[in-house]
This record gives structure tokens, sequence and C-alpha cells, in this order.
């Protein structure tokens, strides 16, 4: 009920209705008592009136502009209050959340670098090395360039050579038998003519046993020897019977072992035959194996180069690990001036932006400073005045 009394006594109608009083209240004495002094006190009067209902609304209207001001500035309190404690709970979020997606960013960068890193060990073990490190192992290494291919026909050469070897070796060996062969024939003709001899030497013996049977007594010694020798062409008959079964037995053995022999050497052609396709076969599929191989190594060069791109442009996660230190460290600032903002004290803006761009590490960072402040004079420099 006070209130809205004083509000009443505050309103221009007030002011209006209490002018009117006065007035009318003056004209009524100058009517009542009719002279000069008295129209000229209600003139006065009138006059002194509007003076005073002038007064009145100025002073109202004062009034109502400071109450105005100050409900403005209670208003520009509460939402620099509201302001301050939204950034003191809303900064340290901001801030928790930027550490969060640093340390993920970095951990899983750093996962992929090592993982990557692996994998280019693993390419250089498997012989994807990178054409400098080729050229700097060719001396040393030089046995590791061959490809699979020669080492195959270098290793399986000496074997075809061996096998050749081996066939001529045993050509020789059946020429031998062959030789032998013929040179035990010689001696079973040898040993004929012995069997001849001896019985030739026998009927000369006999013969020369009816002669001294003829002469008599000075034939005795004569027929003494012609026993002997009788004897002797015997014991030549039966030696040469005896070489003469012989060389036929080792004949027979040289025969069956020709004959081996010469079936072992047309065996030893077709393995040497077969082997030879089958080496022909496998040099085949190892120069497609190496020509594979080569593809492969071609392949896995590149791989290896695109990893070692991943690796350079993995680097990114440091520029990144940067700006977000940067942004990370101004939340900060900003959380603790929002903590003194209630107490008056707000840094310029000016100063604000040079100490951040004090803090840049990246020729991005200042890029976009640097836009930002071209634009902001461009805003500047279109403003336009009424």
């Amino acid at each position: 009920m006070g209130n809205m009394q004083n509000d009443f006594f505050r309103r221009p109608v007030f002011a209006y209705l209490a002018g009117g009083a006065i007035c009318l209240l003056s004209l009524a004495l100058a009517w009542q008592h009719p002279s000069i002094l008295s129209f000229g006190l209600c003139i006065i009067i009138s006059i002194v009136s509007f003076l005073l209902v002038t007064t009145l609304l100025r002073s109202i209207a004062i009034q109502e502009s400071l109450e105005v001001e100050d409900d403005a500035l209670k208003t520009d309190a509460e939402l620099a209050h509201r302001l301050s404690e939204l950034l003191q709970n809303i900064l340290p979020l901001w801030n928790s959340h930027v550490e969060t997606v640093k340390t993920h960013a970095e951990q899983s960068v750093q996962q992929l670098i090592i993982s990557f890193s692996s994998m280019v060990n693993e390419f250089d073990k498997a012989g994807f090395g990178g054409v400098s490190n080729i050229e700097l192992n060719t001396s040393k290494n030089s046995d590791a360039t061959i490809t699979l291919l020669q080492l195959c026909k270098k290793e399986l050469a000496p074997v075809i050579n061996s096998l050749s070897q081996m066939i001529e070796s045993k050509d020789e060996l059946l020429n031998c038998i062959r030789d032998l062969a013929k040179s035990t024939a010689d001696m079973n003709s040898m040993a004929h003519e012995v069997g001849q001899i001896a019985a030739q030497t026998n009927l000369l013996a006999i013969n020369a046993a009816i002669e001294a049977a003829r002469v008599g007594i000075q034939g005795r010694g004569f027929a003494v020897v012609a026993d002997e020798v009788r004897k002797l062409s015997h014991l030549s008959a039966e030696t040469g019977k005896r070489m003469g079964e012989r060389v036929e037995h080792i004949s027979q053995v040289m025969k069956v072992a020709l004959s081996a022999a010469d079936r072992s050497a047309i065996q030893d052609k077709r393995v040497l035959e077969v082997s030879g396709a089958v080496v022909r076969d496998v040099l085949s599929h190892v120069e497609t194996m190496g020509d594979a191989a080569e593809q492969m190594r071609h392949h896995g060069n590149v791989i290896r180069s695109d990893i070692e791109d991943l690796l350079v442009t993995l680097q990114f996660q440091d520029r990144i690990s940067q700006i977000l230190q940067v942004v990370k460290n101004d939340m900060s600032k900003l959380e603790k001036t929002a903590a003194e903002f209630n107490q008056g004290h707000f840094p310029e803006t000016a100063t604000w932006l040079e100490e951040l761009q004090n803090t840049y590490t990246m020729h991005e960072e200042h890029k976009h400073h640097d836009s930002r402040s071209d634009a902001a004079a461009n805003n500047e420099s279109e403003i336009t005045f009424f």
C-alpha cells in the first residue's frame, strides 16, 4: 500500500493536479478579493506553480531515469555474475575434454608410429629395403643380390654336369669291359692253340718212342726223353683245358657284365633325359617364381615407401598437440580471469590477443591470428556513422 502511494506521488499526473489546484486556489482568492494586487498575486502564484510543476516533473523524470539505470546496472551485474559462474564451470570441462583429446591422439598416433616402424623393419628384414640401402650393401652382400633363378641354375648345373660325367664314366667302363671281353676271346684262342701244341707234342713223343724201340738198346735214352715229352704234353693239354674252361667262365661272366652294363647305360641315359626334363621344368617354374618374387619385391618397396610417407604424415600429431596446448593454456588463463571478473579485474582484448600470439610456435597459428586481425580491421573500417 505504501509503495502504491509512493508510485502515485512520483507520477506526472500528481504534478499536474497539484499545479492546477494551486492555480484554482489563487483564482478563487482573487475572485473573492478583486483588486490589482490580488490579480498580480494570482499571476505570480500561477507562475510559481508552473515552475514548481516543471521542477517536479523534471525531478520525477530524473528519478525514473536513475531507477532505469539502476535496474540496468543490476541486470548487468547479474549477467556478469552468471557469465563468470558459467565460465568458471564450463572452462574446466573444456580443458578436461581438450586434455583427453590430446592424450588419446598422442597415444593412438604413437602406437601407429610404433606399428608402422615395426612394419618397415620387417620389410627391411624381408629384403624390401630402399634403393639407398641396396646401394650401400652391394659391396658387402653381393651374393644377396643374386636372383633365385640364378641361384637355382648355379646349383643345378653341377648336378647335370655330374650326371653327364657319370654317364661318360660308365661308357668308358663299358668300353673297358668290351675290350676285356675281346681279350678273353684271345685268351680262349690261345688256350685252344696250347691244346693243339700239346697234341702235336704228344704225337711227336709217340713217334720218338717208336723210333727208340726200333733202335733198341741205343735208343733207351731217347725213349726216356720221349716219355718225358709225352708227360709234358699231357700236362700242357690239361693246363690248356683248364685255361679254356677258366677263360670260358670269365667270358660268360664278362658277357653277363657287358649285358648288365649295356642295360645300365640305356637306363642311365633315360634317367639323364628325364632328369634334364625335370630340371628344365624346375628352372621354368623357378623363373616364373623369380618373376613373381620380383613383382612382390616391387610392390613391397611401394608399400614400404607408402608407410614411410605415412610416418612423415603422422607427425601432424605434434602440431595438433602444440595447438591444443596453446588453447588449453589460454582456457586456463580465461578460467582464472573469470574468477577475478566480479572483482573488476578484466584485461584488454588487444593485450590478451598479443599475449596469446606470443605463445604461438607454428606458422599456421600466426596465419590464422593475422587473418582474424585483418578481418577485425576490415569490420571496423566498414562502420557507417549516421
